[in-house]
């Protein structure tokens, strides 16, 4: 697990998938931070984002590096709403300040996915980590 964390620190940006009814829908996204807790990302209450994660909370979150390495993490999110975790959102994540500058916190939503299933996959020597959390 420590090489698949390790690897989102250093490429947290990747993509987000989520699905809009029976389509998957795809978006640029960063994983906020991660902590024992889980794997935290954060939305705006008033985008289409956030109305798909309602309805159906499992998600897809893939990174890749400039070797086309690439982490994917996949499960079922919950949101949390403890203010220290919005804190610690703003504190790891310059687009998330910019953003709720912006709009405000009160419009900021905080998931996290607790539990599933991840991979790290390395294409030099053709090395892949399965893991579930």
């Amino acid at each position: 697990m420590k090489e698949i964390i390790d690897f989102l620190n250093k490429n947290k940006f990747g993509n987000l998938a989520t699905c809009d009814g029976s389509k998957p829908d795809a978006r640029p996204f960063e994983v906020a931070y991660i902590c024992d807790d889980g794997f935290f990302f954060y939305a705006s209450s008033d985008t289409a984002l956030s109305k798909q994660l309602k309805a159906n909370p499992n998600i897809c979150f893939c990174a890749t590096d400039e070797k086309y390495n690439y982490v994917k993490v996949s499960g079922k999110i919950v949101f949390t709403d403890k203010q220290e975790d919005k804190k610690k959102v703003l504190e790891n994540s310059q687009f998330a300040k910019k953003v709720f500058e912006a709009k405000g916190q009160d419009k900021m939503e905080v998931f996290c996915l607790q539990h599933g299933d991840c991979m790290l996959h390395q294409h030099q020597g053709g090395n892949i980590i399965q893991k579930s959390f």
